[in-house]
């Protein structure tokens, strides 16, 4: 490969997670379990080799010199990722296939910034324009030639370009009206980064294997008349990444994922939608559960939708609740790792958008913010934690940077937030968190793979024995046990009419967390009762500060943090046609068990629909 035309970063994209079902997975490991046999490993890319991305740093050397509309400035700084995807979706409903597709697809970014380290154009929101952000894309064939992958950067940088002149401009007029409130640099210079030998993951599953095994799968479902609507998915994938950029990066990594997702909806005696699923990634198919533990997983659905159509609902609480197993790594996901990270909000952002991207430990490093015990990490450079695999490690994050661990907090006291190169003061450097992108164009801090530990953690016993003491101390008639939150993207199947979704939209709260699917009263003499309609109030940061105790020992889930609210999700229809969710980035949480000192708890009213008036049909 030619160095010398590398000056330029291939890119690292956190960009399409392709994926399987999105939501948290939980993967408790056994005492002991064999060791699977190492994987075949995938071929070499096909699509992309070192000509093409030769050619693709050539152009952008040539853009470097030669690109400038004459009176605007020049390009200061320009970057490329290249993404190679091959996956395959399969969907199967009672013992019939739903979906079933192979696809493989290239794409090519460019983003382009202009004016200098001081001031450019990222990180504003050009009024009414949000889509104006200085980045550009467009496909490439998969057979593509070096003379294709020229023209393609080519074009993608011109227009890369002109969006970033206008970005600039409104910004500049932004600034010179006194608007625009930063005084600091607007972004930060990084070292280059070389690695260039591509990476090889283990091969992929078959289409037709995946189809088999989701329709014996999906068919177990068959008789059960409580049901309304049951799917099994399996997706495997892999992601090959590239990045190049003009300080000289060069540098390839490439992702692997497989995993399956099940859902099955019904309906309570009073007409509310109910809903169960079961979701697990890995690496591949070998560290997925077998078919017997995803049968035994499926007979255990039919029984908690069953029992939950009976449940009752709760009115309101205000109380301890424990968050136990994969609930506790939702509720973290949800209410905690979006805050985690440091990256200022974009100028222009608007009140609604700025929740979704947290911010509310931005001014409190230093300070005291979770439990004394408690501490909390993110490193992206792992690919399993505790002995469980997880998906969203990585080499180098969106904007070319190292990844690196980050003690976020220690014994309580928040030590760091996690960062791009976009700095929130003077001197701060990108520690390799850039993953999501802002509105404006600029890549947010994003947690990945995020461990929260506690010193001197207790039994899932004790815990309880506290939660109760608590109940007692309160004058309360019960607490609460949480150990599932739902997850839109795989449960939404509505079948709402138009003006059912606008009376929920003007209705609901869009921040609020997701609904409960499995929550239990927990009484002072030990009985616990199954209940439904369980929707959490807000979570503010400063609840994380009241946990009363953590477990001792932790759940590894896997997700993709999708950037959209769940009731888009769930008014969007989730995964209902069959489709696995592809809409986010892959990231996982390890915690233990959680008890909180108060929260607050609503009843769900939504999805309220008669019940059929006809007994189901015969199986």
């Amino acid at each position: 490969m030619n160095k010398l035309h590398r000056k330029a970063s291939p890119m690292l994209s956190s960009i399409t997670s392709l994926a399987l079902a999105v939501g948290a997975i939980v993967a408790r490991v056994p005492a002991t379990v064999a060791a699977p046999a190492p994987a075949a490993k995938a071929p070499p890319s096909r699509a992309i080799n070192e000509a093409i991305l030769d050619a693709i740093a050539e152009e952008m050397n040539r853009a470097i010199e030669r690109l400038q509309i004459p009176g605007a400035p020049k390009p200061y700084h320009i970057s490329y990722k290249i993404t190679e995807v091959e996956v395959i979706n399969v969907s199967s409903t009672m013992g019939s296939t739903l979906l079933s597709r192979d696809r493989h697809f290239v794409s090519i970014e460019a983003r382009v910034r202009v004016g200098s380290f001081a001031f450019d154009n990222g990180n504003f929101i050009v009024p009414r324009a949000e889509h104006i952000d200085g980045v550009a894309s467009t496909s490439l064939p998969l057979e593509a030639t070096p003379r294709m992958a020229r023209r393609a950067a080519w074009l993608v940088t011109d227009a890369a370009y002109k969006e970033a002149l206008i970005q600039l401009r409104a910004k500049t007029e932004a600034r010179d009206s006194g608007a625009l409130k930063r005084d600091i640099p607007s972004w930060e210079a990084a070292k280059a980064f070389v690695s260039e030998e591509q990476v090889l993951p283990p091969a992929m599953e078959s289409l037709a294997s995946l189809t088999t095994r989701a329709n014996a799968l999906s068919k177990l479902f068959a008789g059960h008349t409580g049901i309304r609507d049951s799917r099994v998915a399996f997706t495997t994938y892999i992601e090959r990444r590239w990045y190049l950029n003009s300080e000289g990066t060069s540098a390839t990594d490439a992702r692997r994922a497989t995993g399956v997702s099940i859902v099955a909806n019904g309906q309570a005696s009073d007409g509310q939608d109910i809903a169960q699923y079961y979701i697990r990634y890995g690496t591949t198919e070998q560290q997925l559960p077998t078919d017997a533990q995803l049968a035994s997983a499926i007979d255990g659905l039919i029984r908690q939708l069953q029992a939950q159509s009976e449940a009752p609902s709760i009115d309101r609480y205000t109380g301890p609740i424990l968050f136990e197993g994969e609930a506790a790594t939702a509720i973290a996901r949800h209410t905690l790792t979006p805050h985690l990270g440091g990256t200022p909000l974009a100028e222009g952002l608007s009140p609604q958008q700025a929740k979704r991207f947290g911010g509310a430990l931005s001014d409190k490093v230093g300070l005291r913010v979770f439990p004394a015990g408690m501490s909390v990490s993110d490193d992206p450079s792992v690919h399993a934690i505790n002995g469980v695999a997880v998906i969203g490690g990585y080499k180098f994050d969106d904007e070319g940077i190292v990844a690196q661990r980050v003690e976020v907090a220690k014994n309580g006291v928040l030590t760091a937030l996690l960062k791009s190169r976009t700095p929130a003061a003077k001197g701060d450097t990108s520690n390799g968190h850039a993953r999501r992108v802002a509105p404006g164009g600029m890549f947010f801090g994003t947690a990945t793979n995020t461990v929260i530990a506690f010193r001197g953690g207790l039994a899932r016993a004790a815990l309880r024995a506290k939660l109760l003491a608590i109940v007692k101390e309160e004058g309360l008639p019960f607490g609460l046990i949480i150990r599932q939150l739902d997850d839109a993207a795989i449960t939404g199947a509505p079948e709402f009419t138009r003006r059912e979704i606008l009376a929920v939209l003007q209705n609901a709260d869009l921040d609020l967390p997701p609904p409960a699917t499995l929550a239990y009263r927990l009484y002072p003499n030990g009985r616990e009762e199954l209940l439904r309609g369980v929707q959490l109030a807000a979570v503010p940061i400063r609840a994380w500060k009241d946990i009363v105790a953590g477990g001792n020992t932790s759940t590894v889930s896997n997700f993709l943090a999708s950037p959209d609210p769940y009731l888009e999700h769930k008014l969007g229809g989730g995964a209902e046609s069959g489709f696995v969710p592809t809409n986010g980035i892959e990231s996982s949480v390890s915690s233990p068990d959680l008890l909180f000192r108060e929260l607050d708890v609503l009843r769900v009213t939504g999805g309220q629909r008669p019940r059929p008036i006809v007994a189901p049909p015969a199986p």
